[in-house]
Formats: C-alpha cells, sequence, structure tokens
C-alpha cells in the first residue's frame, strides 16, 4: 500500500495536534523509493533558501517520465482526494471542511478550493539549521515530513522540533521564512529523530504552530525528506488563520 497512513497511529496534541510514524511505509516499497529517488532531476532546480535547498514539486513529480513510476504513482496518492480523506480522519475533530474540490498544485484547475502537494527535497550538508523555529503558509492545513535519509549518512540533528509559544502569535519575521521573534518563542517540547522511514505530520490549525530544524553535525550527505501538503488555493480566499508578517 502507497499510503504513509497505512498504521494505526497516535494522535498527539501537545502542543498542536500531530502524529508520529516509524516505518511509515513497508519495507520494500520505501527501499525501491531510495533506490529511485531523483536525485539528478532535483539538483537541477534552481535552490531555495539561500542555495541551500532544492525541491522537486507535484507540477513536475507527476509530468510522464519525470521521476520513476512508482515515484509518480506514490506522488498521485499523496495528493490525491483518497489521501486527504486518511489526513481527515486523523483530525476529525480539528478538519471540518467537506470540499471535495481539490487537486495538486500546478495540475490543479482553477475552481479547485484546495490545492496538494508531494515533493522530494533535498538540503545540501551544512552545519547550521535549515529552518529555524517558524510558522507555514496560513493557508496551509496540513503538512507531512518523510524522512529518507542516506543509509551511510552518520551526522546528527536534522530532526524535527515541535515548539511551545509563549503567548498568542501576532506577527512574524517574513524575511527570515515566518520565523518567530524571540519574545514569542517558547520552549521546544517534541524532537522527532531524522531517521529512516520516520514520518511526522501535524494540522496547521494557528499560529502556534511552531515548528524547526535542528542544526546538523558533522554533515556530509544531503538530508533528504518528502512533504506533503494540503493548502487552501488562493481563489478560495480562505486561510487557517491570520498573522501580520513583518
Amino acid at each position: 500500500m502507497l499510503s504513509l497512513l497505512r498504521k494505526k497511529t497516535k494522535l498527539y496534541t501537545d502542543p498542536y495536534p500531530h502524529i508520529i510514524v516509524e516505518n511509515a511505509l513497508p519495507d520494500d516499497l520505501y527501499d525501491q523509493l531510495e533506490r529511485e529517488w531523483p536525485t539528478k532531476q532535483l539538483l537541477a532546480t534552481a535552490p531555495h533558501d539561500n542555495g541551500v535547498c532544492f525541491r522537486l514539486k507535484a507540477d513536475e513529480m507527476l509530468k510522464p517520465d519525470k521521476v520513476s513510476a512508482l515515484w509518480q504513482q506514490f506522488t498521485d496518492y499523496h495528493t490525491s482526494i483518497e489521501f486527504y480523506n486518511e489526513v481527515k480522519s486523523i483530525f476529525s475533530d480539528y478538519i471540518k471542511d467537506d470540499s471535495t474540490e481539490l487537486g495538486p498544485r500546478g495540475w490543479a484547475k482553477k475552481t479547485d478550493y484546495i490545492w496538494t502537494d508531494c515533493q522530494t527535497v533535498m538540503h545540501r550538508p551544512v552545519e547550521t539549521t535549515t529552518r529555524s523555529p517558524h510558522i507555514d503558509n496560513p493557508r496551509e492545513i496540513y503538512a507531512g515530513l518523510l524522512y529518507m535519509p542516506y543509509a551511510d549518512d552518520k551526522c546528527s540533528g536534522g530532526d524535527f522540533t515541535l515548539y511551545r509559544s509563549k503567548a498568542s502569535i501576532k506577527e512574524v519575521d517574513s524575511k527570515k521564512g515566518r520565523e518567530i521573534f524571540s519574545h514569542d518563542l517558547g520552549g521546544p517540547v517534541k524532537t522527532v529523530p531524522y531517521k529512516r522511514n520516520t514520518l511526522v505530520m501535524f494540522l496547521n490549525r494557528s499560529a502556534e504552530c511552531i515548528h524547526g530544524v535542528t542544526p546538523r553535525k558533522n554533515a556530509t550527505k544531503y538530508r533528504r525528506s518528502v512533504n506533503i501538503i494540503a493548502e487552501y488555493s488562493r481563489s478560495s480566499k480562505k486561510s487557517m488563520y491570520s498573522v501580520k508578517e513583518k
């Protein structure tokens, strides 16, 4: 089964709704995706975040012959209404939107209410954090992160961290990717290790859904991951919350 949510999982609510799934995919499926990881295609894209991050998004992943057949199928499923409904069933106390007008970003119809995405991602082996404590786009409904480190990657760090806020977040630093100002940032609550076949997913329900990535140490390999996203389309004129980007 292609779904990252094939296993029964526990929903955590502190500091905000999230799940952690170890061994999210069957070993044979994960191993094949790893063998067919689209390194060449990724590194041919224009880098983000000051040249550190490469992303191959669903608009490219779904093109014929762009990536392997399995990666295309994986992307197709994790941008589908079927997967969206799987996520809804886990976060049922929080996601109340019953819209079925949904499509992959880059392929969605103009009338689609929700855009989805599945991105293969590579970060250069830098010693600093690739993402300081921040919040995501307020139009985002949920985000998932599947870790796919190289088998011989011996570095430490690169872990996903959930933070608590000191108060209700009213504004963020837009120049630093919606980074949280120090006077609003509480301490870390939970850290999810950068470990093979591990999925962390959270509901982006408020401006207090703060998260970041710990610095890597002794990094020699690219940091690989897959991002799974759903967000309200721009035409929907809807978001999960509002916050001032300063």
